[in-house]
């Protein structure tokens, strides 16, 4: 297999580097990157790798971002873009003019249906902290559907009908297109 170099003349650049090449960098700042981008890095002496174990630095790392995800008043998941809809407007009080749109073949899914054993089991290793992560998204937010769910004693009306404004009224309606459309030109001087 071919690979290019990670250093070009011009600057690093991941153009054209295989996969494998690309899971082998030791600095690669792609692995386990949701668990890092929602944890409190500090906690763990920030990107210096020697501060502490590597299993203490994980350990710490994941507890943070599990911590930080849970104290957010919303997230959803691409996979599930219904239920994060509804999550939304019943935490926000507001009301989309569309539903969210679900696309259940992703650019992702292509690329991980093309990968060898191999290298699926390398992604899932570079990953393990991001798996766990996810693992406790999913169930979060399931519980939090839940929840508001049962709340709701329109749900079954409502939930089929996101994205219908007509269905429930007095609460705040919101559309990215007209909201865009209102905005006051923005002169430069």
């Amino acid at each position: 297999m071919q690979t290019t170099s990670l250093w070009r003349e011009e600057g690093a650049n991941w153009n054209g580097v295989a996969l494998d090449e690309f899971a082998g960098c030791e600095s690669n700042l792609a692995a386990n990157r949701q668990t890092r981008m929602l944890a409190d890095l500090a906690l763990v002496g920030c990107y210096n790798k020697t501060y502490m174990p590597t299993a203490e630095r994980d350990r710490i790392m994941l507890a943070s971002a599990k911590r930080n995800l849970a104290a957010m008043s919303y997230f959803g998941l691409t996979e599930y873009q219904k239920i994060s809809q509804y999550i939304f407007e019943e935490t926000f009080n507001l009301r989309f003019a569309i539903p969210f749109e679900q696309h259940n073949t992703t650019v992702s899914t292509v690329t991980m249906n093309s990968l060898t054993p191999a290298q699926r089991a390398r992604i899932d290793q570079l990953n393990a902290l991001d798996l766990e992560l996810y693992a406790f998204a999913k169930k979060l937010m399931f519980q939090r559907f839940e929840r508001l769910k049962a709340k709701d004693n329109d749900f079954e009306v409502r939930f089929a009908h996101l994205g219908n404004l007509g269905v429930r009224n007095g609460v705040t309606e919101f559309n990215w297109d007209s909201n865009i459309d209102d905005m006051p030109s923005i002169e430069h001087h």
